[in-house]
């Protein structure tokens, strides 16, 4: 194994990853353009604390029962993410981010070293599929069963694709 060429791929990679990762939610800002706010949110926002009781992933209608089926089938359903207590730490949020981004970025370049005979552009565009085969993995399925938009599942996944494609121009010169 290209010791060398793991640890410069992860780190270098990882970093490519950060920045597009920054430009494209705090600069570019096209994925809060696919979400939508509650109508009075304050009410909802208080609705939502006296009915869940810890942090946690919600369903609704939640269970399996023929019930549960049929009111899903009349609606609304919902799939929400509740954290009581807020976001908390942005230094923490950052610092699991580069941890993730760098994870994924080892990965890529692991597999990357996997190959040969591959020229750089070829290379480039390996990594760029990998980012979008994870991406058809996870958010195409969400858009099935849990009703994601249209939108907002196609800008995950051109933003997955745009990240490692980056990441992968970088990537792909160092892992070799």
């Amino acid at each position: 194994m290209k010791t060398k060429s793991l640890l410069l791929g992860t780190l270098l990679g990882g970093l490519a990853a950060l920045v597009w990762s920054t430009l494209s939610w705090e600069v570019i800002g096209w994925h809060e353009k696919t979400m939508l706010g509650f109508q009075q949110d304050d009410e909802v926002a208080a609705t939502i604390s006296s009915h869940t009781v810890q942090d946690g992933t919600y369903l609704l209608p939640y269970g399996a029962s023929k019930e549960a089926m049929d009111r899903m089938q009349k609606g609304p359903i919902m799939v929400a993410t509740v954290r009581r207590g807020g976001f908390g730490s942005f230094a923490q949020g950052m610092a699991v981010q580069v941890a993730s981004l760098l994870a994924a970025a080892f990965l890529l370049t692991w597999l990357l070293l996997q190959t040969s005979g591959l020229g750089y552009p070829r290379r480039v565009l390996f990594l760029a599929v990998v980012g979008l085969s994870a991406s058809v993995i996870v958010d195409l399925p969400n858009w099935n069963w849990w009703g994601f938009s249209g939108t907002f599942t196609a800008v995950n996944l051109a933003d997955n694709v745009l990240t490692w494609l980056l990441a992968g121009l970088v990537i792909a010169k160092v892992a070799k």
